[in-house]
């Protein structure tokens, strides 16, 4: 996955981690819920710290993997020594 963050808020954004999700079943029914933290193999220029106005473009490997049609991939960015997180879901379609 090559993953490019731009940060506009106004102040560094220090990276305390980034975790990679696959979520499957219905939020509604929780007994069907399920989250599955992905395993990554390898990391490519991962930044630690994204200063004001800059962008970084970094590479995450990941096992080979396919999403199902109730799957969705979930991206957890979350900032070190404080309270900001991003959290990005998408769902992938068939073409």
């Amino acid at each position: 996955m090559v993953i490019e963050i731009e940060n506009k808020s106004g102040i560094d954004f220090e990276i305390d981690f980034l975790n990679i999700y696959r979520i499957n079943g219905n939020k509604k029914r929780k007994a069907s819920f399920q989250s599955l933290q992905q395993e990554v193999i390898y990391k490519h220029k991962m930044p630690s710290l994204i200063k004001n106005q800059y962008v970084q473009r970094f590479v995450y490997v990941l096992p080979k993997f396919v999403l199902g049609d109730n799957e969705k991939l979930l991206i957890e960015l979350q900032e070190l020594k404080g309270s900001r997180s991003v959290i990005l879901k998408t769902k992938l379609k068939s073409l």
